[in-house]
């Protein structure tokens, strides 16, 4: 054999061996897998963090705010491992809803992928005798994530649920920043989140007996997600609250649903991630005026600490109001309304991060799977009366209730909207589009009854 030959040979045995290692050392993508390639989504996608304990009594429930069919992917991670995955098919202009324990993995992350048009996806939690809870999902990783609101007073159990949905290992940091101090816990300076899975922080093993603070969570390595739940028991409320953090702060944060409780406390507050100062304005709006109290005007927000705002020292017990916070001196923050107290009857425990804008169009979760009385809150920002239609998704298609069709919101006004004997006990995604952008929402569930519970999620832009 010449020598030329033998060397074409030994390239070609060569090129064969890298390309068998290849094969068996690399995934390969499929339809079939049933796989998160890299964390990402092939088209629009949906993380749904699920409190420890609680998978059974969590519903996603997606919306499709379009005019077509909408495929969807669902499934879950938790331990390293994905679910196997659900593919269905849902109608134009309705919602599908599915339980995360469908999916059997414990301390789950909910995984949704869409294919279509714009839709959105979001968690109800209810049930085992303790109340309900709503949160947004998250569109995408991050590597920050922001809360107002945190507490390790006796009876407060807060959890960060933190989900890594990458094949690999991250790496992130908790910063707590109270009224006199910020705190980065030894233990949760570098805390690993393993790929494929989902953290519960017990905050109370890491901080002790301190009522106030916010929280900042950070990835040094990789991209998470992070919801906080809680549960708490103290302090004049008894319930269950779940909400997805913020990726930055904000000069402008708007809550329509505040309710001053009968008996408790509702607090703005108000935490400054950042290294200036913030100078913070509040202007209050009720079904009647709009009022800014001078002590109010520019409350001063120190760099890394939170300051909490009672209202009511500013707002008769009872008064139903929306809120608009203002950074003066444009320095972001976040800022959260929480709630210990009896609302409408109801003994419990809330706490919601605002929105940062007002919008023309939004989506926001409807009803409870444990019935009750729902409600839509709608503020109107602006300088001009808007008129609002409000259209119900629900698994069984689209409805425009004739009471919604033509809603009028006056000029610095709160409307609150019964949507109770439209929902018929069942769930629904509210989509409430106003004539101009000058709209935010918040939609409220009182379950009443065995429960005594309240639940409050802000609305979702829709573009």
């Amino acid at each position: 054999m010449k020598r030329s030959e033998i060397v074409f040979i030994a390239v070609v045995l060569g090129v064969l061996s890298v390309g068998l290692l290849l094969e068996l050392t690399v995934p390969t993508r499929s339809v079939e897998a049933n796989r998160v390639e890299a964390g990402q989504f092939i088209s629009t996608g949906w993380y749904c963090p699920v409190p420890p304990g609680d998978a059974k009594d969590a519903i996603m429930s997606t919306a499709n705010l379009a005019s077509s069919a909408l495929g969807l992917r669902r499934s879950s991670i938790g331990g390293s491992a994905q679910s196997i995955v659900d593919q269905i098919s849902i109608p134009a202009l309705s919602t599908g809803n599915k339980a995360v324990s469908d999916f059997s993995v414990p301390d789950a992350t909910g995984l949704v992928e869409a294919f279509g048009g714009n839709n959105l996806t979001q968690l109800v939690v209810s049930g085992a005798g303790r109340g309900a809870a709503a949160s947004r999902c998250s569109a995408q990783p991050a590597s920050r994530w922001l809360f107002a609101s945190g507490s390790t007073s006796r009876g407060d159990d807060h959890y960060l649920l933190i989900s890594n949905p990458f094949r690999e290992e991250a790496v992130v940091q908790v910063r707590l920043l109270a009224g006199d101090k910020e705190v980065v816990p030894a233990r949760l300076k570098d805390l690993v989140i393993r790929s494929f899975s989902q953290a519960s922080v017990y905050i109370s093993d890491y901080l002790q007996e301190e009522p106030n603070f916010g929280i900042d969570v950070e990835a040094s390595r990789g991209r998470v997600v992070v919801s906080r739940y809680s549960n708490v028991t103290s302090g004049g409320g008894n319930g269950i609250s779940l909400d997805l953090g913020v990726r930055k702060g904000s000069n402008e944060w708007i809550f329509a649903a505040g309710l001053v409780p009968t008996d408790g406390e509702e607090t703005i507050l108000v935490v400054n991630p950042g290294t200036r100062e913030a100078l913070v304005g509040v202007v209050f709006m009720t079904d009647g005026e709009r009022s800014a109290p001078p002590e109010l005007s520019e409350v001063p927000v120190p760099a890394g600490r939170q300051v909490a705002i009672k209202v009511s020292d500013h707002l008769p017990r009872g008064t139903s109001y929306g809120v608009q916070l203002t950074s003066t001196n444009d320095v972001a923050v976040v800022a959260e309304r929480r709630t210990a107290g009896v609302v409408e009857s109801n003994r419990s425990y809330e706490s919601v991060l605002g929105v940062t804008a007002p919008a023309r169009r939004w989506a926001v979760p409807a009803g409870s799977p444990s019935g009750g009385v729902a409600t839509l809150s709608l503020v109107n920002t602006g300088q001009n009366p808007t008129q609002v239609k409000v259209t119900l998704l629900t698994e069984g298609g689209e409805a425009i209730p004739p009471e919604l069709a033509s809603l009028t919101v006056e000029p610095g006004r709160k409307l609150v909207v019964d949507i109770t004997p439209y929902l018929g006990g069942n769930l629904a995604t509210a989509v409430v589009e106003a004539d101009a952008p000058v709209l935010a929402v918040e939609s409220q569930s009182f379950l009443g009854g065995q429960f005594s519970d309240f639940s409050s999620t802000s609305g979702s832009v829709v573009p």
